[in-house]
């Protein structure tokens, strides 16, 4: 059996070691809470205004939404809490179709929150929302109980 020169192996690993981690891959990591209580209107989007991460400004507070800066896989959370003068549903809603959902009754204050890990295609948009087609939502707050997160676990 012959031996490859001590050199020639070291070369195939500092070569592979090159191709292999000379570019970064992307980073995306988001979090966004709630600066105060809050009314969201009937099918509206809630927009998590006190924003903690941005990592590759992907979240937007204004509106919301995250939008997909990469194609990959994405693990998106969120929480709740709502008021307890009411019930409140929240879904979390990709390109308009609901992929998850939490409920909090009312008379007491409980939270509610779901993971959910995604296939996402660059330019895809997730949000969260009231699930109600009729009814306001009351969501109590102060930074701390009602919250939105994403980061990209794996680019493709």
């Amino acid at each position: 059996m012959k031996m490859l020169p001590l050199f020639l192996i070291a070369l195939f690993f500092a070569v592979e070691t090159t191709e292999c981690c000379s570019s970064k891959p992307p980073s995306v990591a988001f979090t966004a809470s709630l600066s105060k209580g809050i009314t969201v209107r009937p099918q509206a989007p809630v927009k998590y205004d006190h924003v903690v991460t941005n990592w590759g400004g992907a979240y937007n507070p204004s509106t919301g939404i995250f939008t997909a800066p990469y194609g990959g896989l994405y693990s998106i959370s969120f929480t709740l809490m709502g008021n307890p003068s009411n019930d409140v549903r929240l879904e979390a809603v990709k390109n308009g179709e609901r992929v998850a959902m939490v409920y909090t009754a009312p008379k007491i204050h409980l939270q509610s929150s779901k993971i959910v890990h995604l296939i996402l295609s660059k330019g895809d948009r997730i949000w969260i929302r009231n699930w109600s087609t009729s009814t306001t939502a009351i969501l109590h707050d102060w930074k701390v109980y009602n919250a939105f997160s994403g980061i990209l676990i794996r680019d493709f």
